[in-house]
Order: structure tokens, then C-alpha cells, then sequence
């Protein structure tokens, strides 16, 4: 380069290029001055950052202190490296600085002084070739260019170091939120520890309180067990007391009607009859408290047979004819039109219920009349059975609002007065309540008093046959025959001579013994006693026999197990067939079903009645039949 190149470059650096150096260090002093403010600043925040974030997770493991003592060293290198980035970018944009006016200065320099020549040529040569050299002349258009690249390059910088800081605050915000996450975790760790804690001492208690109720299930089913223990202690305990009372009452009863049929005074035959009042009335007593107790073990059953309900009636009112002839009471019977006269049902049953009802009613009535209404629905229940409806009606004391609540508890009657004057355990309407419902029927009862009751028996049963029924309005009713002892003596006299029979009697107990000898002497017969059913087999083998009595329940061997063995052929095959009348106190555990059941072929129930003996052996036997054995 000439010395005038030179010159002019220096001209252009100095007054141009200089200041725009100086310009442009101040510039880039000023933005690496900021720059390295914003490091700072920024290291400063991330280090407080930092720091606070180790503060707050200084109760987790030393694994995560690591972890951000970890992040604190990438982020100052990060930012390490983005102030040395800026500033090498700030020296690099000084040294072009620099670098540019220099160079500019000199292609300027020879820029001009190329066109001085050019000029100088022209003024020298007129001018001529001054027009094709023009294209030849700077253009200061580049320079524009090269502003518009710097720009751009900067302005995307900016744009970087922005996406950047958003970057930093994004990975310091997702920081937040991990630890926050982490601190959820560690609480929510914490409270599901404490929900496995609750959990598993529930889990404890849960298995104590089923120890406990397996506990008490097993004290529960021992409990029952000693129940249903002591409900058959109980049963087996009024079977035997039961015995043990009916079996002397028995002979009490045999002997006071032995005694009335005797030759006795006025005097005499009142004293009889205060006795035989007394006894029967001990053995009702006794009846009520054996059936509810008998009820209430649940060892009722029912037989369902087909009987004549016209005929059951005439012999329930027959029970108490005498009484209400003595008191004046009228009993009227009354069956509807649409009621049968056969009918299924348990007769045994209905008959007590009846029985006990109209006793009542004789017994609480001292004048007017009874009447016994009998209806029947007309259409039957889902099980194809018709209900019968029974009505007691009587003109008696009556029953007020008060006492009639309270009529069918055990043990309960109206009131003590009335309990004092009539006597009774008040169990009689209570056992009919329960009979009722054991065969799914009902009893209840209206009352006025002073004017009298109403007692009603409504009972399920089968119409076997509609044959002709009754039509409403009274039954005529028979007064029993009374004969006198003497005519009574002759014709038992007579029978005993008609029926020729050998009797044999199986009873462990003296006076039952004594009383029934005495009573089938009275018909005209004789009998072998024995004590057992072992003695009885035994004589039965060496000896003739037509008829046997047999007691239940007697040592060494009882009724059922002798009974058993004579029709097995025990005492031979002459007496396999022979006919065997139950002898029985134990109104609880026999029955007249049973002893059927076990070989037997009638039934006799303690205290004996000399006429229901004789009509035993008038069913068992007749005259006719006597002479075809004979014969």
C-alpha cells in the first residue's frame, strides 16, 4: 500500500474507524459488565435455591443430598459455560470490531483512492473513460448486508439465552414439583403406615372379638345342651312323679268307688262323696299340670282319624250331665246344616279342648243354660280343610275386660277370689290355647259380666263324608240310667258267668292289685296276681290264660318289654294271641297309641272306673265269641 493509501486508511481508522471502535468496547464492555452481573445474580439464586432445597430434605437419605449437590454442579458448569460462551462471543464480536474498521479503513482507503485515480484520470483525459469506470465504485449496500446478519445473529443469541432461562426455570419448577411429589410420597408413606398399623390392630381386635363369640357359641350350645338335658330330666321327672301319684291315687279312687257301692247311711255316702270329689279333683289337677308340662317339651303329637263329631259331642256333654242336673243348667247342643258329620281330625285332642271348655262352663255357671254351637266355613283353605268353629256359651259370673286379657296366661285365672272359690291351676285354658294352635287352629273368648261368656275353639279338619247332617237347633240329650247297687251286682254277677274268662294281672303295686281283683270279683271273675312281667311270663308257660292286665312299669321287667316277648312266643305259642289290656299312671311318656303300637290290645288309664273296665272287656269280648273259643 502507497503512502497516500496509507494516509487515507489512517484518515478512516482515526476519525472513523476509532470512535466506532470505541463505541463498540464500550457496548461490549457494557454487555460483558451484564453479563457477568446476570452470572452472578444467577449463581447467587441457584445457590440460595440450592442450599434451601438441602435445608428441606435434610430428614431424607444422604443419597438424595447427593443427588442435589449433583444438580448444583451441573447447573454452575452450566452457567460457567454460558458466561465464558458470552464472553468469548463479546471477544469475538470486539476482535471483528476491531478487526472490520481496520479492514474497512484499508478497502476504503484503496476504494478512494482508486476513484481519486479514477477521477483524477478523468479530469486528466476529459472525462472519456470516466463512464465505464462507475460500475467500478464502492457499494455501500454490502455493508447492510453484513448489519442485517449481525443482527440476526444476536437476536437469535437473545432468543437462545431466553429459551434457556425458560429452560432453568422449567427444570427448577419440575425440581419444586418432585419435591413436592416427595414430600407427598413420604406423608402419604406415612399415612399408610399408620392405616397398616390401624389395619393390623383391627385385624387383632377382629380375631379377639371372634375368639370371644366362638366363645360364647360354645357356651351357648353347652347351655343348650344342659337344656335339653334338664328338659329330659324334667320329662323323665313328671313321668315318674307322674306315676308315683296317679299309682296310689289310683287305689284311693278304685276304693272310694268300691266303698260307695257298699251299704253305707246318709252320713256315710256323704263323706264317699266329699272323698271322690276330692280325689277327682286332685287327679284334674294333676291331668292339667302333666299335659301343659307335656305341651311345653313338645312331646304332644297328633293322630288324625276319622271319627263321628256328633257322637264325640253327645259323649263330651254326657261327662257333665249329672252336674248341671244338679245345678239346673240346661246343655243344649246346636250344629249348622253345612257342618258334616264325619270329619278327619284329632279326636283325642278336640275332645280335651272341648271337655276342658265346657267344664268351665259348668263350673262358673250356677243357673240358666250352656250351649254348644257348632259351624263350619264353606269353603275350604288352601290345604283343601274346612274350619270347624266350636262356641261354649254360658249365663255364668262372667269375665271383665281386664281379667279376659290376661285369661290364657299359665297359671292365671280371673282374679284370686275367683281362683279361692272355684278352685283349679289355671292351666286348663292355657292348654287348649296350645292344642288349638299345635293342630293350626285358635281359641279366644268374649265376656260380659254378670252375663256370661263365650269361649271359641276354631280347628282345621278334613270333611270326610257329607252325609246328612243334623239341622240346627237343639240335640236331645239321655239322662244316664241309674240302677242301684244291688241290681248292678246282679248283672256283673251275670256277665262274669256269660264271659267265663282266666285273668291274669302283671302290677308291682299291692293295693292296685287288691283294687282290681276286688273290681273284676265284682263283675264275677277271678285273677292271678304277679309283680313283674318276668313272674307273669313264667306262669303264663305252666298255665291257661284269656285276658292279662298289664302295668307299664314295673322292676325287673316292664309292661312293653313282657308284652314284646308273649307275642315273640316267650311263654308259649298257646298264649302268642291272648288279649293284653295297658295298665298306665304315666299320663307323659304312654299313651294309648303307643301301647297299641307295642302288641297290646286296649288301653286303661289310672285311676280305673269299674265301668270303663267292663266296657274294655265287653270291646274285647263277647258272649259269642266266648263260646267259639269254648268250643
Amino acid at each position: 500500500m502507497n503512502n497516500r493509501s496509507s494516509s487515507i486508511a489512517k484518515s478512516f481508522i482515526l476519525y472513523a474507524g476509532l470512535p466506532m471502535v470505541l463505541v463498540l468496547c464500550l457496548l461490549i464492555g457494557l454487555l460483558v459488565s451484564n453479563k457477568f452481573s446476570d452470572f452472578q445474580q444467577g449463581k447467587a439464586e441457584l445457590e440460595a435455591q440450592l442450599n434451601g432445597l438441602v435445608l428441606e430434605m435434610s430428614e431424607f437419605p444422604g443419597d438424595r443430598i447427593n443427588e442435589i449437590e449433583a444438580i448444583r454442579g451441573e447447573h454452575l458448569r452450566n452457567l460457567n459455560q454460558d458466561f465464558l460462551l458470552e464472553v468469548t462471543f463479546a471477544l469475538a464480536i470486539l476482535m471483528i470490531g476491531i478487526a472490520i474498521p481496520v479492514i474497512a479503513s484499508k478497502y476504503i482507503a484503496s476504494m478512494v483512492e482508486q476513484n481519486l485515480n479514477l477521477l483524477g484520470d478523468r479530469f486528466s483525459s476529459g472525462g472519456s473513460q470516466g463512464s465505464s469506470l462507475l460500475p467500478q465504485m464502492f457499494n455501500f449496500a454490502e455493508f447492510k448486508g453484513v448489519a442485517d446478519k449481525m443482527r440476526d445473529a444476536l437476536y437469535e443469541r437473545a432468543e437462545e439465552e431466553q429459551r434457556w432461562k425458560n429452560a432453568e426455570k422449567e427444570l427448577v419448577g419440575m425440581n419444586n414439583d418432585l419435591l413436592n411429589n416427595a414430600q407427598e410420597l413420604s406423608q402419604g408413606g406415612k399415612v399408610a403406615f399408620s392405616m397398616m398399623e390401624d389395619a393390623e390392630m383391627a385385624k387383632r381386635e377382629l380375631e379377639e372379638v371372634n375368639q370371644r363369640l366362638s366363645h360364647v357359641i360354645e357356651e351357648a350350645r353347652a347351655s343348650a345342651q344342659e337344656a335339653d338335658i334338664a328338659n329330659s330330666a324334667k320329662s323323665e321327672f313328671l313321668a315318674t312323679i307322674s306315676h308315683e301319684i296317679r299309682t296310689p291315687l289310683n287305689g284311693v279312687i278304685g276304693f272310694i268307688d268300691m266303698l260307695a257301692e257298699t251299704k253305707l247311711d246318709e252320713e256315710q255316702l256323704d263323706y264317699v262323696d266329699t272323698a271322690r270329689s276330692s280325689s277327682n279333683t286332685l287327679m284334674a289337677l294333676i291331668s292339667d299340670v302333666l299335659d301343659f308340662s307335656k305341651i311345653e317339651s313338645g312331646l304332644i303329637n297328633l293322630e288324625v282319624r276319622t271319627f263321628n263329631l256328633v257322637t264325640m259331642l253327645r259323649e263330651v256333654v254326657s261327662l257333665f250331665f249329672n252336674d248341671a242336673t244338679q245345678k239346673g243348667i240346661v246343655i243344649d247342643i246346636e250344629i249348622g246344616q253345612e257342618v258334616s258329620r264325619s270329619i278327619a281330625g284329632d279326636e283325642t285332642r278336640i275332645r280335651q279342648i272341648l271337655t276342658n271348655l265346657l267344664g268351665n262352663a259348668v263350673k262358673f255357671t250356677s243357673q240358666g243354660e250352656i250351649r254348644i254351637i257348632v259351624i263350619c266355613d264353606s269353603v275350604p283353605d288352601a290345604s283343601g280343610k274346612y274350619s270347624i268353629e266350636f262356641e261354649i256359651r254360658d249365663t255364668g259370673i262372667g269375665i271383665d275386660s281386664q281379667q279376659l286379657r290376661k285369661l290364657f296366661r299359665p297359671f292365671s285365672q280371673g282374679d284370686s277370689s275367683t281362683t279361692r272359690k272355684y278352685g283349679g291351676t289355671g292351666l286348663g285354658l292355657v292348654i287348649c290355647k296350645r292344642l288349638a294352635e299345635a293342630m293350626r287352629g285358635k281359641v279366644w273368648a268374649t265376656s260380659r259380666v254378670g252375663k256370661g261368656s263365650s269361649f271359641f275353639a276354631r280347628i282345621p279338619v278334613e270333611v270326610v263324608e257329607q252325609g246328612e247332617n243334623l239341622m240346627p237347633g237343639s240335640m236331645p240329650l239321655k239322662q244316664p240310667r241309674v240302677t242301684d247297687p244291688q241290681s248292678q251286682a246282679t248283672s256283673r254277677q251275670k256277665l262274669g258267668d256269660e264271659i267265663p274268662l282266666k285273668i291274669a294281672i302283671a302290677e308291682d303295686n299291692l293295693a292296685n292289685q287288691r283294687l282290681l281283683v276286688m273290681m273284676l270279683r265284682s263283675l264275677g271273675w277271678q285273677a292271678e296276681c304277679h309283680e313283674n312281667g318276668a313272674e307273669l311270663i313264667e306262669y303264663l308257660k305252666d298255665n291257661d290264660c284269656d285276658l292279662i292286665f298289664m302295668d307299664l312299669q314295673m322292676p325287673e321287667m316292664g309292661g312293653m318289654e313282657a308284652t314284646a316277648l308273649i307275642r315273640e312266643g316267650a311263654a308259649g305259642d298257646a298264649v302268642k294271641d291272648v288279649k293284653i289290656v295297658a295298665l298306665t299312671a304315666n299320663a307323659l311318656s304312654s299313651d294309648e297309641a303307643s301301647c297299641l303300637k307295642g302288641g297290646m290290645d286296649a288301653y286303661l288309664s289310672k285311676p280305673l272306673k269299674i265301668a270303663l273296665l267292663k266296657q274294655r272287656i265287653l270291646d274285647l269280648f263277647s258272649p259269642s265269641e266266648v263260646s267259639a273259643m269254648q268250643d
